[in-house]
Parts: C-alpha cells; sequence; structure tokens
C-alpha cells in the first residue's frame, strides 16, 4: 500500500533549496485557488501577487522591487482585514509563512519587515495546506461529528495526493537538473 503523506516527505526531503521554496509557493497557491470564493478579492489578489514575485525573486536570488511592493501591498491589505482572524490566516497568513520558505534571508537582506520565528519548511507548508484544505471541506458538511472528521481527512488525502503528483509532474529530469546546478 502506497502511504502518500510518507511519499510526499520522501520526495521533498530530495529536493534541492530552491526546488522546495518554489514547491511551497505552488502549494500555497493551490489553497487560494482551491478556496477562492471564501477568501476576499483585495486579500487573494494580493496573496497572488506576493505568491508571483517570490517566484521571481527565487529565481533571481534577490529581493527585487517587485516583490518588495507585493509584500508591503499585503501587509497593508491584511491589517485592513485584521477583523476577519480566519479570513487572513486562510489567505494571507498561509501565503507569508510559503514566501519565508525561499525568501526569509533576501528579505531581511534587503531590510523588509518580515516576522521572525523559527525555520518554516515546505513540509510545514505542506501540512499547513492539507490542513486548511481538510478544514474548508468539513465546513461544508452540515452535521457535526464523525462525517465532518471523515470529509475532512478525505480532503487531506486529496490534498497530498494533487501534491505529489505536482511535485511529479514538475520536477526536472534529473540530466536536466544536473546540467542547471553545473551551469551555476
Amino acid at each position: 500500500m502506497i502511504v502518500l503523506p510518507e511519499l510526499l516527505s520522501e520526495l521533498l526531503d530530495q529536493v534541492d533549496r530552491n526546488r522546495a521554496a518554489h514547491l511551497a509557493l505552488d502549494f500555497a497557491q493551490h489553497v487560494l485557488d482551491t478556496l477562492q470564493e471564501r477568501i476576499e478579492e483585495p486579500v487573494r489578489d494580493a496573496c497572488r501577487e506576493y505568491l508571483a514575485a517570490a517566484h521571481e525573486a527565487i529565481d533571481l536570488g534577490v529581493a527585487g522591487p517587485r516583490l518588495l511592493k507585493a509584500h508591503e501591498r499585503l501587509y497593508k491589505t491584511a491589517e485592513r482585514w485584521e477583523g476577519n482572524r480566519h479570513l487572513l490566516a486562510l489567505g494571507a497568513g498561509l501565503a507569508m509563512q510559503a514566501v519565508r520558505v525561499g525568501c526569509q534571508r533576501m528579505m531581511e537582506e534587503a531590510r523588509a519587515h518580515m516576522l521572525r520565528s523559527s525555520l518554516i519548511t515546505v513540509q510545514d507548508i505542506a501540512r499547513e495546506s492539507q490542513t486548511e484544505i481538510g478544514r474548508w471541506y468539513a465546513e461544508q458538511i452540515p452535521d457535526e461529528g464523525e462525517n465532518r472528521r471523515q470529509a475532512a481527512r478525505e480532503a487531506r488525502w486529496e490534498e497530498t495526493r494533487w501534491q505529489v503528483q505536482h511535485i511529479i509532474a514538475t520536477e526536472p529530469t534529473p540530466w536536466k537538473a544536473r546540467t542547471e546546478r553545473l551551469s551555476r
């Protein structure tokens, strides 16, 4: 029997730091896409731009103006939506955490305001994404109890499946990855 969480963990342990950073952003983006009707447009749009700018910054190796501007925009948007903590956790919180996986150091070097805490990994973002998807699907079940728990388990499993498939679908061929590392 294939145990997807274990397979996911093994795959994530094998990717390099930049690849892990991109995957963390992809996982957060998938949550935004899946739950987009629950996240208000200003928060959703600010999160999407922040994630796209972070992808660019990881490729460039520096927190450029686009990332700094997107970072500031998301923090200002989050301040306006402070009253709805769940909305922020669902959108902005996950995006901020995912960006930290690959951009924490470069954002600090650019002197951007970032929350300092323990190291965030792509595994953390994968688990948090699964939790958010599970929570959302459970909330769609009208009755409390076992049906909700089962819906959450199934949704987390499907999110894990999507994550594994995404890694496999986007992983460069071994000889391409080796060539890219040698050319740097």
